[in-house]
């Protein structure tokens, strides 16, 4: 693995556990906007680090589906802190939707980067290729927004009320 390839994975490892941290914890608290600040922080690094890591497949000479998750990455991210430096009427959801997206993104992102040992893992149990390769799809790119759209939905609900 280079250089690059290792800040990146640590940056990422960093972002999943303080975005967790985030979405598990008490809004609002000294404890979430420090861990907010890192994960954001992680998240603007890790995306913008990912433009120096390319890959041999031949989409627009190195750069690939990562990328362009990456550039939604820092979109979600940026527009969930817009939204909190404006504080216009709503911005609590917006916030709260852009930046629980932005990590359920981040999940899929990472899921995307062990698709291929799942496949293998999974076909190496003796299922059919296709088989193992929609399993693997479901699980990477499926569940995690389903889970998240629900999560998202339960959890908002509770603190709605800090936004009045």
């Amino acid at each position: 693995m280079t250089p690059t390839a290792i800040v990146h994975t640590v940056l990422g490892v960093t972002a999943l556990a303080s975005g967790a941290l985030v979405l598990v914890r008490r809004k609002g608290d000294r404890t979430h906007r420090l861990a907010g600040r890192v994960y954001v922080g992680t998240m603007l690094a890790l995306c913008l680090l990912s433009f120096g890591l390319h890959d041999s497949t031949p989409f627009f000479a190195g750069y690939g589906p990562f990328h362009i998750a990456a550039l939604v990455s820092l979109a979600t991210v940026t527009a969930g802190m817009v939204v909190v430096r404006r504080r216009r009427e709503g911005w609590l959801e917006g916030h709260y939707q852009w930046m629980a997206w932005s990590y359920i993104g981040l999940v899929m992102a990472t899921g995307g980067h062990v698709m291929d040992p799942a496949f293998l893992w999974l076909r190496d149990l003796g299922l059919h290729p296709g088989a193992a390769i929609g399993i693997s799809i479901f699980v990477v790119w499926g569940l995690p927004p389903i889970v998240g759209s629900r999560w998202i939905a339960k959890r908002q609900s509770g603190w709605d009320a800090l936004a009045r």
